[in-house]
């Protein structure tokens, strides 16, 4: 039996994990849906804002692509999405607690050789990146 609102809460998962999608009214076009009902199912089911919700999206799009091929450096990983250098590094200081230059010097050797296994295993380096499943499914 589906749960209540999981068309809708389908429909916006798969346009937040959407690297195309940028802003609420990215999820708005992509769903149908009005705005203040993005706003409600997003609280109600996963816990955040919509805008909150895009930005981690963003964020670790980046640091996967990161991860995945370190030989990038920050600037060729981060997502298009991000207007400039600074505001990626105001998220990753909210998201992680430390700078982009912090975390580079801290080894991480099985974090990354898990994130690289996920990848080719599941197609995506970290769940944030998945894209959404029906019950059932």
């Amino acid at each position: 039996m589906p749960a209540p609102d999981e068309d809708r809460i389908v429909a916006i998962h798969g346009a937040i994990v959407d690297p195309e999608t940028g802003s609420v009214a990215d999820v708005a076009e992509a769903t149908g849906l009005a705005s203040y009902t993005i706003e409600r199912i997003c609280r109600r089911y996963f816990g955040f804002a919509p805008r909150l919700l895009l930005r981690r999206q963003r964020f670790m799009r980046s640091l996967s692509q990161y991860m995945l091929d370190p030989e990038l450096k920050w600037i060729g990983a981060i997502d298009g999405h991000y207007h400039d250098q600074a505001q990626f590094v105001r998220d990753f200081r909210r998201f992680m607690g430390m700078t982009p230059r912090a975390y580079v010097a801290h080894p991480r050797p099985v974090l990354s050789a898990v994130m690289r296994a996920r990848f080719e295993a599941a197609g995506a380096a970290v769940q944030a990146l998945h894209l959404p499943a029906r019950t059932g499914d």
